[in-house]
């Protein structure tokens, strides 16, 4: 008898404890963010719970953690973020990282083709097809950005939505009475602040204090009448009316949202005011020790892992979040897999995989994003193993989670199938050149990124191309010229500066006395590190001695050729 009660017991408790793990989907740091940032980490276990039928509206990034636009992003929308923290009962900003392959189909299901893209998610948000919220247009400065958003909610307002929010609309009143109509009794203080119908400031200070209790903001046309009765003649103006109509002009010298906010909290720091304790959640300062952290030694070696995770990635992620494949979407597909096919110093399974890939993917004329991830996972398993290492960064590794990784991958997987088809029969590099193009164009997940590539590729005649040391030169040509105009940009791994390639250290005889470079030599070096028989497998690198250097300079990611070569 007593067995059965402990069965009870043990499935009870394994039942409570699935229902702690289902509810704990929350994630602390995925990609460029962590919870630090005063966001919401949205996964494809979590989103559904945290984004539909929610109290509040959102501000929703889609993302791409190897994007060189989205990386640049990140500083401005965790600055943002942090403002923001007094609103999140009204208005949340949360994040998606759409190159991680399980949050990749609810990336496509909101139809996300450009890296970064803002959503607004209004409140009680209902899953459905075609319920995609609403584009919010990119702006590089953060004010303007902030800008639009409270415009986005004064619109929403005045469709009926946010009624739970300060009121963001505007009116023309002829006295302080008229003004005070619909302020509730238990309001102490009303704050008028009198502006123009396009300024954004009287919206956002009702946001910051939304949840200072017994005090309200409203905004008053600065033509109206009643800016003649306060003696406000310096826009934005600012007046402090208490329940029993007295009035105090208190408008700041230079009327900024700061100076604005900091004149309403010393008003009420005067009148021994309480303001409501916040919790904020600040960045974790600690710096990170990696003195005992061992180093690959200061060569340019090519490793296997680097090119395997790079190749899952764009199969896994950056192809599939297309919506439909067709036309050019999947001729370009097809076309990156007869090049692997051909060119791609596969291993194991996974040529066989890559050829049957191509040949399924072939069989039609469109596809669905899912049914290309479905088939790729299918394949995947039926010609398991695939992969044959652990899948883990090794020569494209970076000193921080946001540096190199895929897009160094990318850069690199691509100088080794222009060297490799280089080494073949016939006159192949200029293809993967092509391939290469067309790859960038309609996967790269990087939008900015992707356009600026075009226009170096035009600007540097990549469809002028015709013989295969050409073709690998090309590459480095841009790899270098990039580098270059990249050194010290944010985008740049500290551990792993941005120098030209190949250094002297390691081929002496590629420049000239002079320091011209020696073309011939160049090519044979590139030659040398990217072809096949010397590309480097997991074991060896294991292998390898710590040594106190970094790496390699030939990490420069496919990011820095895309991200500012325009």
């Amino acid at each position: 008898m007593y067995s059965w009660y402990f069965i009870v017991i043990v499935v009870i408790s394994q039942a409570l404890v699935n229902c702690a793990i289902i509810a704990n989907d929350d994630v602390e740091e995925q990609g460029l963010y962590s919870k630090s940032d005063n966001v919401v980490i949205l996964t494809q276990r979590n989103f559904e719970r945290k984004v539909y039928n929610q109290r509040h509206a959102a501000v929703v990034q889609f993302y791409n953690s190897y994007c060189g636009h989205c990386r640049a992003f990140a500083p401005k929308f965790k600055a943002m973020a942090k403002e923001f923290v007094p609103w999140k009962p009204i208005i949340q900003l949360a994040v998606m990282d759409c190159s991680v392959e399980e949050n990749i189909e609810i990336c496509r299901q909101f139809e996300v083709m450009a890296y970064p893209s803002l959503r607004y998610v209004h409140e009680q948000y209902k899953k459905a097809n075609g319920n995609v919220g609403d584009r919010i247009q990119m702006a590089e400065a953060g004010d303007k950005l902030k800008a639009q958003v409270i415009m986005k909610m004064q619109n929403e307002q005045s469709k009926g939505r946010l009624g739970f929010a300060p009121k963001l609309g505007i009116g023309s009143y002829a006295s302080y009475a008229s003004a005070l109509t619909d302020v509730p009794n238990d309001v102490t203080y009303t704050f008028l602040i009198f502006e123009n119908e396009n300024s954004t400031i009287g919206s956002e200070i009702a946001l910051d204090i939304n949840d200072y209790q017994h005090i309200k903001v409203k905004r008053i046309y600065e033509n109206s009448e009643l800016a003649d009765i306060a003696g406000v003649h310096h826009f934005p103006g600012l007046v402090a009316v208490r329940s029993t109509l007295e009035a105090t002009n208190i408008t700041p010298k230079n009327p900024t949202q700061h100076n604005v906010l900091n004149a309403i909290n010393t008003f009420l720091k005067s009148k021994n005011y309480i303001f409501p304790t916040r919790d904020i959640t600040h960045k974790d300062n600690t710096v990170l020790d990696h003195s005992n952290e061992k180093h690959l030694p200061n060569s340019d070696v090519v490793y296997y892992a680097d090119l395997e995770k790079t190749l899952k990635t764009s199969l896994t992620t950056e192809i599939t979040r297309h919506k439909i494949l067709k036309g050019e979407l999947l001729t370009s597909l097809l076309d990156y897999l007869e090049i692997l096919r051909s060119f791609f110093p596969a291993r194991g399974n996974l040529r066989d995989y890559i050829i049957d890939l191509h040949t399924t993917l072939g069989s039609k004329q469109e596809w669905s994003g899912s049914e290309v991830y479905e088939t790729v996972k299918k394949l995947e398993n039926t010609h398991a193993p695939v992969y044959s290492s652990e899948l883990e960064y090794i020569g494209c590794k970076g000193s921080q989670p946001q540096y190199r990784g895929y897009t160094c991958g990318l850069w690199t997987m691509f100088h080794t199938l222009t060297v490799n088809a280089a080494q073949s029969p016939g006159v192949e590099g200029p293809k993967v050149l092509k391939v290469m193009h067309g790859y960038v164009k309609n996967f790269f997940g990087c939008t900015d990124c992707s356009e600026h590539f075009q226009a170096m590729a035009t600007r540097n005649r990549i469809f002028d191309i015709k013989e295969n040391d050409k073709a690998v030169l090309w590459l480095w040509i841009a790899h270098n010229e990039v580098n270059l105009r990249l050194a010290g940009d944010l985008t740049e791994d500290p551990e792993h500066p941005k120098t030209q390639f190949p250094s002297v250290t390691n081929c002496p005889e590629c420049r000239s006395a002079r320091g011209a470079w020696n073309l011939p030599s160049v090519y044979q070096y590139l030659i040398k590190v990217y072809k096949k028989e010397n590309i480097w497998d997991l074991r060896r690198a294991r292998s390898i001695a710590a040594a106190p250097s970094p790496f390699s300079n030939l990490d420069i990611g496919m990011l820095s050729l895309l991200y500012m070569s325009a």
